[in-house]
């Protein structure tokens, strides 16, 4: 018996993978994937700041990352 009703054991998880279904989910919780190549720089670019010791959110990443890509930097 689970301890919390607000969890599940890592066996009852299942992937979704059907595009339908996924943009069901998409449309519903209104949370979007990034596009593939910010979502690279995004992780990329996070890893190795924190790396450093810079701490910084993804917001401030992904506001940066369209900061460089207007300024074509990216």
């Amino acid at each position: 018996m689970r301890e919390n009703r607000f969890t599940f054991m890592l066996e009852e998880g299942r992937a979704i993978t059907d595009p339908d279904e996924l943009d069901s989910i998409y449309n519903k919780t209104g949370v979007y994937p990034l596009p593939p190549q910010e979502q690279v720089w995004i992780s990329e670019e996070g890893c190795r700041r924190w790396a450093d010791g810079d701490f910084v959110s993804t917001d401030e990443l992904r506001a940066e990352y369209h900061k460089r890509k207007a300024q074509g930097k990216i």
